[in-house]
């Protein structure tokens, strides 16, 4: 009688088919190590190919969680790899766009993002439209917001019209204070007085907190 019990489940084991198993329970199966550190509860090994289902699937008909891990230690998972060449632990699909909150990779010494770039702003100051003949300048000076230095510096010159092949440049871009930086063009041309520009100047600066 013992024997007959034992033979139905050598089997299934060695039978080398699939096994199908549901019910309408919390788990379908529940596989349980009750050691103490003994190993996992589970080993599933395959020999597949990336064209092929992957050796684990979880599937979530719902809108939950296809797979959930916990774990009183420290790491909850760890992917692996052993193939040659530069490996790629996991993908992500395409529409995975948002945030993965918490994540390391998301922060640049211990700050998010949005608390790195909270420390930032730009801002920029626009001189109204001038006309300039050849050698002529304008100036433009940005200031950084009350609490806040300037930390780099630009310009930008937008021009409407020319005359005589004149043509607006920037000349400089310096700091005049801890604060504040200005943006000087000049008008160049072909070597007579009737080269001419009108123009305007843009500055900006990148301010950070103090």
């Amino acid at each position: 009688m013992f024997a007959a019990l034992l033979a139905p489940a050598f089997a299934i084991a060695q039978g080398g088919g699939s096994q199908t198993f549901s019910s309408a329970s919390r788990y379908t199966l529940t596989v349980r190590n009750t050691g103490s550190g003994n190993g996992g509860a589970t080993a599933q090994t395959c020999n597949t190919t990336p064209t092929a289902q992957a050796c684990e699937n979880n599937v979530n008909s719902g809108t939950g969680l296809a797979a959930t891990y916990r774990t009183r230690g420290l790491i909850a998972a760890q992917f692996q790899t052993s193939g040659s060449g530069q490996a790629t632990p996991f993908t992500i699909s395409d529409n995975a766009t948002g945030m993965v909150q918490n994540l390391n990779a998301n922060m640049v010494g211990g700050i998010l993002p949005t608390q790195l770039f909270a420390n930032y702003q730009q801002v920029s100051s626009q001189s109204g439209s001038v006309s300039k003949t050849q050698g002529g300048t304008q100036s433009q000076t940005v200031n950084c917001p009350s609490g806040t230095n300037i930390i780099s510096a630009g310009g930008q010159i937008q021009e409407s019209s020319n005359g005589a092949n004149g043509q607006a440049v920037i000349q400089s871009i310096a700091p005049t204070s801890d604060t504040s930086a200005t943006v000087t063009a000049v008008v160049t041309g072909p070597s007579n007085n009737n080269s001419n520009a009108t123009f305007k100047v843009t500055a900006s600066a990148v301010c950070a907190q103090t």
